[in-house]
């Protein structure tokens, strides 16, 4: 089943990664989660290699990017 977001279809990705380990999310919800702008978090999840390629769209592994974070803010992970 597909979700609607202003008369464009968008693919329910939660049916995927439900009930996973990692925690994973899109660059949009990614970016509103970290404060981000939406480009600046692209960047920054390019940098981390924390893309997960899935099937058209792109996840970010939310863990790897928190370790990558980690690693280059002095040890600090963001809560």
């Amino acid at each position: 089943m597909e979700k609607k977001k202003k008369g464009i279809k968008v693919p329910d990705l939660d049916k995927y990664v439900e009930g996973r380990e990692k925690k994973y999310a899109t660059y949009a919800v990614g970016a509103r989660l970290y404060s981000l702008n939406y480009y600046s978090f692209v960047r920054l999840a390019r940098e981390a290699g924390a893309n997960v390629k899935f099937r058209k769209n792109v996840l970010v592994d939310l863990d790897v990017l928190e370790d990558y974070m980690s690693k280059h803010t002095g040890g600090n992970k963001y809560e």
